[in-house]
């Protein structure tokens, strides 16, 4: 299948592609960033010396964020940061931006069943055990679809997600609705600098952990490097898929903006495998609304989760295409490879996809193509297909959870000294 657009972009920022356009293109670019550049550091500053003001959320606030464009792997590290709360008999929340959610919308409405407030029976297995409320109908307006919400809500089905662009609104709309929470989680927020947080944890790529070393649009990062020196945890994430050698001199690479951020290593590992029973496809494919007073959104009924270890000695030798909408693909197929399950075909679809029927009727003919046995793809991407017939062969999703290669143990003292307080019920 052809490269997406999005591909062809990637290769024209980050240098992999050395044709006279792609070259003319990067030269014209780097002229366009360093103003940009100069802005973003305006703007931090502003915010450093207090003449742009924070907004103090009502509860004690974590940052997940990265400092370049597209997919780091955040998703799985909020899902371990909500897992250790929940552990240590807190309760978490959290808030996104929710990007695309509106648009999204129709996509969603295709695959949820309208179900009540409480827990479906798939909520059962999942880590979270917390029991759901009726939302106001006022704060409805932060109930909405995105694929990044939905991920989150495989894992932890009654836990409250509230998306919005205005994210110190919307922590007080949560917090107002959902008075037990005690720490709320913010994706995606390294920049956004209007709700001041008491964690700031960063995501590193170790496959490109500094976006070229240049401010988009003439490389792939958000602001420039010297925005690390305001974490106060510093995650290298898919470390395991790089020597041990290039993870200590991006180490120093950091340590040269923030020597005293918390730094630890990551690896991204498959836990479980989600894939959908044939008998509820009709169950889950013609529902025109979700319900909006579930504080996240529901896990679509006919789900089976097996451990992906479990799921993996039966499938040995196996053929599958691979395909996911990221913003960095690259990473997802290396833990494929890496875990056993290298693809015949590999289909990479523009970051949050809003798949239409004819990429799953294109999906479909690939995997025909190759006589594929399967299709492995992400959660982000699996809750988007309304039914296993979608693409005409079974649908696998890996679980992907976080396993630390080094750090580990300060990360969790660190957590232990700052959110240590339950709030009284």
């Amino acid at each position: 299948m052809k490269k997406s657009f999005q591909t062809t972009a990637r290769g024209w920022v980050d240098g992999s592609t050395q044709t006279l356009a792609a070259r003319a293109f990067r030269t014209a670019a780097t002229l366009v960033s360093l103003p940009y550049s100069g802005v973003v550091r305006l703007r931090n500053g502003l915010y450093d010396l207090g003449v742009l003001r924070a907004f103090q959320p009502p509860r004690p606030t974590i940052s997940v964020g990265n400092l370049t464009l597209g997919g780091v792997g955040k998703t799985p590290f909020v899902g371990w940061l909500a897992d250790y709360f929940i552990q240590n008999a807190q309760t978490p929340a959290f808030i996104s931006r929710g990007y695309q959610a509106e648009r999204q919308r129709e996509v969603f409405a295709r695959v949820d069943a309208v179900q009540t407030a409480s827990a479906s029976p798939n909520a059962q297995n999942a880590e979270s055990t917390q029991t759901p409320n009726a939302v106001a109908p006022r704060f409805a307006q932060f109930q909405r679809f995105n694929d990044e919400a939905r991920e989150l809500a495989l894992r932890f089905p009654t836990t409250p997600h509230f998306l919005g662009s205005k994210r110190a609104e919307v922590a007080d709309a949560l917090v107002e609705a959902r008075p037990d929470v005690d720490v709320l989680l913010l994706d995606d927020a390294f920049q956004h600098r209007r709700i001041k947080r008491d964690l700031d944890v960063v995501l590193l790529d170790a496959l490109n952990p500094f976006g070229g070393g240049r401010v988009f649009p003439s490389g792939f990062l958000r602001e420039p490097l010297a925005g690390l020196a305001r974490a106060d945890v510093v995650l290298l994430n898919r470390a395991d898929l790089v020597s041990v050698e290039r993870r200590r001199a991006i180490r120093a690479q950091v340590e040269r903006f923030n020597p005293n951020a918390l730094f630890a290593e990551i690896a991204q590992k498959p836990r479980f495998v989600f894939s959908r029973r044939d008998a509820d496809a009709d169950d889950i494919s013609d529902v025109a609304n979700a319900d909006a007073a579930s504080f996240s959104p529901p896990c679509p009924p006919g789900l089976v989760r097996e451990n992906f270890a479990t799921w993996l000695a039966t499938r040995r030798g196996a053929r599958f295409l691979a395909f996911c909408g990221l913003g960095a693909p690259t990473g997802f197929r290396k833990t494929l490879e890496t875990n056993g399950l290298t693809p015949t075909s590999f289909v990479a679809f523009p970051d949050h996809c809003a798949y239409s029927a004819s990429d799953f009727a294109s999906l479909a003919a690939e995997a025909e193509r190759i006589d594929a046995d399967a299709i492995l793809t992400t959660t982000k991407d699996f809750v988007k297909i309304p039914k296993p017939t979608s693409v005409g062969r079974p649908v696998f999703a890996l679980g992907i959870g976080v396993e630390f290669l080094s750090g580990e143990a300060s990360l969790r003292a660190l957590l232990a000294e700052r959110f240590t307080t339950r709030r009284e019920r």
